[in-house]
């Protein structure tokens, strides 16, 4: 005896394009957890605080590199 066809679903329609991607871009937008106003000034102070220290950093390494340079007198 033969089995049944099981029910096959039928695929939805996709959109394609603009409207998709956008359609896409929103559905994502709703599920980010946006930050909260302390944490993206956290964020921003330590970014700020990070590149001030690497300036500091390159600057110092600049200033040893130029003053060894004076010193072998290739400057």
């Amino acid at each position: 005896m033969a089995k049944p066809k099981e029910a096959v679903a039928q695929p939805k329609p996709h959109r394609t394009g603009v409207v998709r991607f956008f359609s896409e871009t929103v559905h994502e937008l709703r599920r980010v957890r946006w930050p909260k106003r302390r944490e993206v000034v956290n964020y921003t102070v330590a970014a700020l605080l990070v590149c001030f220290i690497m300036g500091l950093l390159v600057w110092g390494f600049d200033l040893g590199v130029a003053r060894l340079f004076a010193l072998v007198n290739l400057v």
